[in-house]
């Protein structure tokens, strides 16, 4: 496994995943993007034993958020961080202008993509960074 060495690429894959997908209400442009991001076989872990597997399934999901949540936004807190092969960082996502819901995601990136996220919410997401 190749280790991540550079900051710009973390930012990257970190701002892509929270803007150009999980933020995307366009379709396409949000399908090319997991396929840019993330491994064919990436893993996004959810609280409360939610596992997501796959581009399709990413893809699926992501769907469901945002038409849950029609004109949300996602916003970042702070600045993203990075050790080695681990990109972290904090986010809000509600309704332009307000903050429904925090969290952050930690990432963990194998040749340059996204193999593995752990999205963390509320109180789970209160680490310190």
């Amino acid at each position: 496994m190749a280790l991540l060495q550079s900051q710009k690429r973390a930012v990257e894959l970190a701002h892509g995943n929270l803007f150009d997908i999980f933020g995307n209400y366009d379709a396409v442009s949000r399908r090319a993007a997991i396929k840019s991001l993330y491994h064919e076989d990436g893993i996004i872990y959810e609280p409360y034993g939610v596992i997501i597997k796959g581009h399709d399934a990413i893809d699926k999901r992501v769907q469901e958020i945002l038409e849950q949540n029609v004109d949300w936004e996602f916003k970042t807190v702070g600045p993203v961080k990075q050790m080695q092969d681990l990109v972290f960082i904090a986010w809000t996502f509600g309704p332009k202008g307000k903050v429904a819901l925090e969290g952050t995601d930690h990432i963990i990136v194998e040749n340059g993509k996204i193999k593995v996220l752990y999205g963390l919410l509320g109180d789970q997401a209160d680490v310190k960074l």
